[in-house]
């Protein structure tokens, strides 16, 4: 270690200025990051439902519409109501980037055999607008407590319209609806999460660990590091990556709240190891006690970080893979740029009693043992009450403008999030068999009480309101010349080129029950799909894959402990708290009815990466003093004293740190806060009671 020392003292400028280099870089490379909102991020890889969904985008241009609801001061099924109607259509259809929208009006009705123009509407087109209104039993009008509300579907192109949209009708009161909707606005939350929370994870650890250290310039040595592995994370996603998105955009906060472990241990050491030494020999006396647990500790968070690509997830993956190098980078940092600053700089010594570490060491022994069996026995049966059902609809706050949208949209028409029935013949799909087979699957739609759009809904009105015969047209010839009739709009619903069509269907509810049920009532060669669709698949597979994905990390852990200390009692001793906590987390998910999804899977990986941290410093600490004291009661003592302080400070820099995602407005990022702290009290105590008196009877016993 002393030439490792003598190492920073003779480049110690060099390191500097490459370090100046490295940040410049990185920085750069934040402002080439773009926003990812689309909720096929949750996806499943290789899902059938993304196939379908990609299939249905390239024969309608679209695959999701944004659903507008207007609150009306006036009867939109006046003469004036049906102008406004029209006014507001042109206004949308005026914004770049609309595909069409779907009225309850469109711009051209059947009236006999001939279609005539009401874009305009007239004292002489009224009555045939609202024949054709009544004939249609539009549901996109609803009075309800004295308003009138009115609700249109704006199919987009690619790219952002809702605050073009917002923009345009600023003067008409109104919500929105709809998946499209949900992934624009996830934008602007994103923005609002990447510029104040990583700032403030870094002031609320600072703030944690000041109360350990005391000095000020102590504490901002201790962060260092895991700023500077925030920034390198950041810019290395500028540059590799390009994007960041609603999973990944943890990574740097990961990086914060977790890369900050082996910086406050690597200060904590070096101040109590400072006293009757210079600099230089306090330095090389804490890498010595230390030094190998940082590595450990680094190499063990990325194997929690790691195990993560278990789970069928390209995000989740890309998170797994963008937190390990965060880690990676803050590991780094503390090995690399911490050492010279501390060479630079004097700290001072502040000696501060901690109460919380004196309660846990009071609990070694017997009682330890007594606590943790009680805590398995507590949590183990929560197991068995965990809820995988996460859909987007669960992501928001209430307070949040989409939460406030949606309920809206439920209770007005009784409709939120939509999914598809899509379709590819090798026929003309307007036939008569096809389009009654469609027809009697919609019913049971209905039945269910889901609301259906689709184009045979529209030729079946036609044909009984001009033909005057029940049903769907009985042959070809007739559908031929009542396709004359169809409003231009529905042609969003079918594609006879390609010959190709959809349905829209407005689920009763957003969950398994009810989605299983429509897929059920669906034949070949009609399938179904939608965002609410793949985020089911994802549901089902997350629960067995997390499974491997910890047993996994354990295992990588387990394997990684042993290579250091080769020994199988201390491996097996290292992992029993960790997976203790597994326990209590997953007990704690179940009561509360914390729903297990892609982002709270994280946390059992960052239970494994954080909870073997402080194991491992723990016992490499109690070895490094076992080699200068022979009574193993004096080695306990001297490691708690050393170890205590920073483990606890750690644990609660990390829930205090994560704890600014309270303010996200994601429920997600509330629910990974409330996870954050049952955990690490959990792992923190067992590692300051369970472990050592683990510890102390495998030696005594020697």
């Amino acid at each position: 270690m002393e030439k490792y020392v003598e190492f920073f003292i003779k480049y110690k400028k060099i390191l500097l200025i490459f370090l100046i280099v490295l940040n410049i870089f990185f920085l750069l490379g934040i402002f080439r990051i773009r926003i990812n909102t689309d909720f096929t991020l949750f996806m499943s890889r290789n899902s059938k439902y993304v196939a379908i969904l990609n299939k249905m985008e390239q024969t309608f241009l679209s695959n999701d519409q944004v659903n507008v609801i207007f609150e009306l001061n006036f009867d939109p099924l006046s003469l004036e109501g049906l102008k406004k109607i029209k006014e507001i259509e042109k206004k949308i259809k005026s914004i770049d980037g609309i595909l069409d929208v779907v009225s309850p009006l469109p711009d051209e009705i059947p009236v006999g055999f001939r279609k005539i123009n009401v874009s305009e509407i007239t004292e002489e087109n009224y009555s045939y607008a609202i024949n054709f209104i009544k004939m249609m039993n539009i549901e996109n009008i609803v009075e309800k407590n004295g308003k009138y509300y009115l609700m249109l579907y704006v199919i987009p192109r690619k790219g952002e319209i809702v605050k073009k949209l917002d923009s345009v009708l600023s003067d008409i009161p109104h919500y929105f609806a709809g998946t499209k909707y949900l992934e624009e606005k996830i934008f602007d939350y994103m923005l609002f999460i990447i510029f104040t929370l990583p700032p403030l994870a870094i002031l609320t650890v600072f703030f944690v660990f000041k109360w350990r250290l005391g000095d000020f310039k102590a504490t901002f040595f201790s962060v260092f590091p895991a700023g500077i592995g925030a920034l390198w994370t950041m810019g290395f996603i500028g540059w590799v990556k390009g994007e960041i998105s609603l999973l990944t955009i943890l990574a740097p906060i990961f990086t914060i709240v977790m890369g900050s472990a082996d910086g406050l241990h690597f200060v904590s050491h070096y101040i109590d190891l400072k006293k009757g030494r210079d600099k230089i020999q306090a330095l090389t006396e804490t890498f010595r006690s230390t030094g190998i647990a940082m590595i450990l500790t680094t190499v063990t968070t990325v194997a929690g970080f790691l195990s993560l690509a278990f789970i069928s997830s390209q995000s989740l993956s890309e998170l797994s893979i963008i937190s390990s190098i965060g880690i990676t980078f803050a590991g780094i940092a503390t090995w690399l740029f911490l050492p010279i600053i501390l060479l630079h700089d004097d700290i001072k010594t502040v000696e501060r009693e901690s109460k919380i570490s004196k309660l846990f060491e009071s609990l070694l022994g017997k009682k330890s043992i007594i606590i943790s069996i009680i805590l398995f026995t507590a949590f183990f049966p929560g197991i068995f009450m965990i809820n995988n059902e996460f859909y987007m609809i669960d992501m928001y706050k209430d307070y949040t403008e989409v939460k406030k949208n949606i309920d809206i949209s439920q209770d007005i028409f009784g409709m939120s999030i939509p999914v598809f029935a899509y379709f590819e013949t090798t026929f003309d799909p307007i036939e008569p068999e096809f389009a009654n087979k469609v027809l009697r699957i919609e019913e049971e739609f209905r039945k269910n009480g889901n609301k259906v759009v689709s184009f045979y809904d529209v030729l079946t009105s036609i044909n009984e309101k001009i033909l005057k015969r029940e049903g769907y047209p009985e042959n070809s010839a007739q559908v031929k010349i009542l396709l004359n009739l169809v409003p231009n709009i529905y042609t969003n619903f079918l594609n006879r080129d390609k010959k190709a069509g959809r349905i829209i269907i407005f689920p009763k509810e957003i969950n398994r029950t009810q989605l299983e049920s429509i897929e059920r009532l669906v034949e070949d060669p009609i399938k179904v799909t939608g965002i609410p669709y793949v985020m089911k698949e994802m549901n089902e597979k997350i629960v067995p894959q997390q499974i491997k994905s910890l047993l996994f990390a354990v295992l990588m852990v387990f394997v990684i402990v042993f290579i250091r200390f080769k020994d199988l009692k201390k491996a097996f001793i290292s992992i029993f708290p960790i997976s203790l906590t597994l326990v209590v987390l997953f007990g704690f998910m179940g009561y509360s009815g914390i729903k297990l999804s892609i982002i709270t899977a994280t946390m059992g990986s960052i239970v494994v990466g954080v909870g073997i941290d402080y194991a491992i410093h723990f016992i490499e600490n109690f070895g490094y003093n076992l080699k200068k004291y022979s009574e193993v009661d004096l080695v306990l003592t001297k490691t708690y004293e050393t170890t205590s302080k920073p483990i606890l400070a750690n644990a609660l820099g990390l829930a205090i740190g994560l704890s600014v995602l309270i303010l996200s407005p994601f429920k997600i990022h509330e629910y990974l806060v409330m996870i954050m702290w049952v955990t690490m009290t959990s792992s923190s105590f067992l590692s300051l009671s369970l472990l050592p008196t683990l510890l102390s009877k495998i030696y005594k016993s020697n």
